[in-house]
């Protein structure tokens, strides 16, 4: 991504992640607060609920009868009346509370909205990635997977049902192949020994992960489960290729097998291992859900410090933004224009509140 797109992304989609989430954590610790709050007010009204029933203990001694009956009317009275305030008052705290938390959880919900858009464009250099597809039920489970400088990782779910290829089972006689694998010889009485083959392009794809160019794909036929698992890594004019064949009876590394591999098609099973990859790599474009976000240690996305992402997006990037900033005009050059400029930046920043200070620091204002 060109770094005055991640600057852009940073400022609205990241900065935004920010905001919402530090709402969420003041109104939840409001709620807290309020929770706080409430024990000590409850506890208020018990104390002095029972500093008037001390006070009218001693008419309960008095030698005339229509002062004790009076006193255990008072008492009586001063009990129903502390339930009811007791009961009113939890009523209406738990109810802000409960508005609190509500508000805090869609404040959440609109955080995760903002980081998943932030890192669904991939704004850091990305050091490794790979993206899988494993069958389940008939329907693929996809997921891609990066890592960034500076040590974040995070990883996507993917719309397999919204790819031509995946959106299906896979065989390889959908991509147009037809191709025979070696896996076995036998001997026969009239033409001594045969080898035997199977057909690789009617075995379904039940897994594969793929990365840097490199497959590790899992077939399988329907009905007897016999399994071919591949293996190709390296570029075009150095790669490597490994196939092995397993089925109840039998099971052999085919590329291990000299007389076995000199009858396998390998210029054709590299190229489809090559489409494969590409199939795989544009899957990869259909992000829907950031499943994890990990900043040195797993967390829940939801529970992630997304300042600290803010933090860690300028410690690898900030040099570059602090350079784009340093050329931006101070304004738009016609009205409505969409181009970068300080004007912009400042207002982005004012959506930090009390967090603003150390980044516009950093990008030189």
């Amino acid at each position: 991504m060109d770094d005055d797109v991640s600057l852009r992304q940073t400022l609205t989609h990241l900065f935004d992640a920010v905001r919402y989430s530090q709402n969420a954590k003041e109104l939840e610790k409001a709620a807290a607060s309020a929770e706080g709050d409430l024990e000590a007010d409850l506890n208020k009204i018990d104390s002095q609920a029972e500093e008037v029933a001390n006070l009218l203990s001693s008419l309960k001694e008095d030698p005339n009868e229509s002062m004790r009956e009076l006193s255990e009317q008072v008492v009586d009275f001063l009990s129903t009346a502390k339930e009811q305030a007791r009961t009113k008052m939890a009523k209406r705290a738990r109810e802000a509370i409960q508005n609190s938390l509500v508000a805090a959880s869609v404040e959440r919900d609109k955080a995760v909205k903002s980081i998943e858009a932030y890192l669904a464009s991939d704004p850091l250099p990305v050091l490794e990635d790979s993206v899988s597809v494993r069958l389940v039920e008939g329907v693929y489970h996809a997921r891609a997977r990066y890592e960034c400088e500076g040590g974040m990782k995070y990883e996507f779910g993917l719309a397999a049902q919204n790819s031509p290829i995946f959106s299906e089972e896979v065989n390889l006689g959908r991509l147009g192949y037809e191709v025979k694998v070696p896996v076995r010889f036998s001997r026969s009485v009239l033409k001594g020994r045969v080898l035997g083959f199977e057909r690789l392009d009617q075995y379904a794809l039940i897994d594969a992960e793929a990365s840097g160019g490199k497959i590790l794909a899992n077939f399988q036929k329907e009905g007897d489960g016999a399994r071919f698992k591949v293996v190709s890594s390296g570029t075009e004019d150095h790669e490597f290729i490994s196939m092995e064949y397993s089925d109840k009876a039998h099971s052999v590394n085919v590329m291990n097998d000299p007389s076995l591999r000199a009858h396998v098609e390998i210029a054709t099973i590299k190229k489809m291992m090559g489409d494969l990859v590409r199939e795989l790599t544009d899957l990869a474009k259909k992000k829907v859900a950031l499943l994890s976000l990990s900043l040195g240690g797993q967390q829940s996305v939801r529970a992630v410090n997304y300042y600290e992402v803010l933090q860690l997006v300028f410690g690898v990037l900030g040099p570059k933004f602090k350079a784009i900033v340093k050329g931006l005009p101070e304004d738009a050059s016609s009205p409505g224009g969409t181009e970068l400029t300080l004007k912009f930046v400042r207002g982005r920043l004012k959506v930090l509140g009390t967090l603003a200070a150390p980044v516009s620091q950093s990008m030189g204002l």
